[in-house]
């Protein structure tokens, strides 16, 4: 009995070691966005961030103690390989997490949650997102890590069968209350309050708290949350939070100054991966549509990847800190879409997408939104689909251009544009930029002149207002973290024929303002986009709001409050009080709202 009792303990510690060692190889992995810490961090952060390796130990554990229960009663061999068998599954797992979690945390700003399930229904997509040989560089690292972890595991001692009965009884009870036991780390107390991330947060500096948190715990907590829990975001009584969110965004119901030629102009929407204004040096056609249109250059994404960024450009929605919109059909098809109210309007729609429109329920937000008409990777021949995440923009772009001017002599016309060459891997043939990022937005830039270009011969051109933005941001330069309004900033440009004058409007907004900014161009009411306002209306407050995992920011011209909503507290201190008010009361009516 007492070889299993050590047994039972020493396969505990393996485990809790395991956990605390991924916490230094997160810190060396992540350097450039650590930063410089203190040489004390090394050891607070596997410090702070032990109860949660403690309280995945014993969930891996406690399987191996009803396994030892049982034991007592059927021959050790038997027994010791189920457990070498459910071990080797358990360490497969753990090190797939810790290694996905690291290579991906560099783009992401985030640990790996529950995301990640629906990413990995399109697998074809999954691969794409890293060139060939960094996927083999993962296998690698995999298969060495899992070796050395297996050889120490296999040095904990084995145990002898127990052939009297008196042992046997006493043994599975003691091993039922030791196993019972492991209840406390994984519960972390015995007061009501349960383990959770936050436990691990320590620091005022965010990257600390996140080397710190066991990415095993993160993908189990997520998969547990109720992602649209609205209590989790109530920071004050509603009618509070829907008064201020009310008074920073008046709406007059039209625009402030009408710059478009017609009030019903064919429309085309471009929605271009990752296009973030650092890499504005890499857009010379878009500088140039810039200079011939309307201008917004200090307009922030509301999200930070595609299908959320879709949502927020599409619904003027922006968006939750801890989840999807687009992943629940149910909740996406309550909102409100452009397209609907374009096609009440008898516009023709139609969206454009050499990717997989299934790729996180996509094709359903896209329905519910009046798109009927869809072109995706299926409508192209596979000697098109050359990249890794379907057709190449300019392939698709060319396809596209020539497909709307066929289209706009019969209807007016609404057509979207999503592209895809300038998300990682950033493999494009093209070579201008020795940074890979730059290289492939400055391919995506010059399949937009070239489409704009043709577009131009159209007989409908002078009916035209072409708008270009983008989904989301990007970490560039290299070590910009999450949660930075620098990671943010977009480009937002109106052109096209029906632009009577050109202009740069510095006015601070969001990437979902372009939809009243529209509307009100066109005299339609917008009144249904309840977080979106028109940067054409000077009666509003100029701000801007965006979402990142576990926070939120919201910024005035005079003031940036960024919010961590683990810990309910400003990244950067001394944040007015007012704005931060305001700022929370954005985030609770978003959840509220759903």
């Amino acid at each position: 009995m007492k070889e299993r009792l050590l047994y039972f303990i020493k396969y505990y510690l393996f485990w809790v070691l395991f956990f605390v060692a991924q916490k230094p190889l997160f810190m060396l992995w992540q350097h450039r966005l650590l930063g410089d810490v203190n040489w004390t961090d090394w050891f607070l952060v596997p410090w702070h961030g032990l109860p949660l390796d403690l309280s995945v130990a014993a969930y891996l554990t406690a399987v191996a103690g009803v396994l030892l229960c049982v034991s007592f009663w059927v021959s050790t061999r038997v027994i010791g390989k189920i457990i070498d068998v459910v071990t080797a599954v358990f360490l497969a797992v753990a090190l797939c997490a810790v290694i996905g979690d690291n290579g991906s945390f560099p783009s992401w700003g985030y640990h790996i949650d529950k995301d990640v399930f629906a990413y990995l229904a399109t697998p074809k997509e999954v691969l794409a997102c890293a060139p060939w040989w960094l996927w083999c560089l993962g296998v690698v690292l995999f298969a060495a890590l899992f070796a050395g972890w297996w050889w120490l595991y296999k040095k904990i001692s084995l145990f002898e069968d127990v052939k009297r009965v008196k042992l046997r009884i006493i043994g599975t009870v003691v091993m039922l209350v030791l196993t019972a036991l492991l209840f406390l780390p994984m519960r972390g107390s015995v007061t009501v309050s349960t383990m959770n991330t936050g436990r691990a947060y320590y620091s005022d500096n965010r990257m600390l708290n996140l080397a710190a948190v066991n990415p095993v715990f993160n993908i189990v907590e997520s998969l547990s949350e109720n992602t649209f829990d609205s209590s989790r975001y109530h920071y004050m009584p509603s009618d509070e939070a829907a008064a201020l969110v009310h008074n920073i965004r008046p709406d007059s119901g039209q625009a402030s100054e009408l710059f478009l030629s017609t009030d019903r102009p064919h429309v085309v929407l471009f929605i271009l991966e990752s296009f973030c204004k650092t890499a504005w040096e890499a857009m010379p056609n878009l500088q140039r549509l810039a200079k011939e249109g309307v201008y917004f250059d200090n307009v922030y994404a509301n999200s930070y990847r595609t299908d959320r960024g879709v949502v927020a450009v599409l619904s003027a929605f922006p968006g939750g800190a801890s989840g999807s919109v687009m992943l629940v059909p149910a909740k996406s098809q309550q909102l409100p879409q452009i397209g609907q109210v374009l096609k009440a309007e008898g516009y023709d729609l139609k969206f454009y997408y050499g990717g997989d429109e299934d790729f996180t329920n996509m094709r359903s937000f896209l329905v519910t939104g009046g798109f009927e008409q869809r072109v995706a990777d299926r409508d192209f021949p596979l000697s098109d689909r050359m990249s890794k995440w379907g057709v190449p923009d300019h392939i698709l772009f060319d396809y596209a251009a020539g497909d709307i001017v066929k289209r706009v002599p019969a209807n007016k016309t609404f057509s979207v544009i999503l592209s895809l060459s300038s998300h990682e891997p950033f493999e494009v043939d093209y070579h201008h930029f020795e940074h890979p990022y730059l290289n492939a937005i400055a391919y995506t830039d010059s399949c937009l002149g070239a489409f704009v270009d043709t577009l131009k011969t159209s007989s409908e051109w002078d009916n035209t207002v072409v708008i270009v933005l983008a989904d989301h941001g990007y970490p560039y330069p290299d070590g910009i973290q999450n949660f930075e309004p620098l990671r943010y900033k977009i480009p937002l440009v109106f052109t096209g024929g029906a632009i009577q004058q050109a202009k740069t409007v510095t006015a601070l907004g969001s990437q979902i303002d372009w939809v009243p900014t529209l509307l009100h161009q066109m005299r339609l009411d917008a009144e249904q986009f309840t977080f979106a306002k028109d940067l054409m209306d000077t009666t509003r407050t100029p701000y801007a709001y965006y979402h990142f995992v576990d926070g939120f920011t919201y910024i005035t011209p005079s003031d940036t409050t960024i919010i961590d909503a683990v810990t309910d507290k400003p990244i950067k201190p001394n944040a007015d009080s007012q704005t931060s008010k305001t700022a929370h009361a954005i985030t609770q009516r978003i959840y509220e709202s759903l």
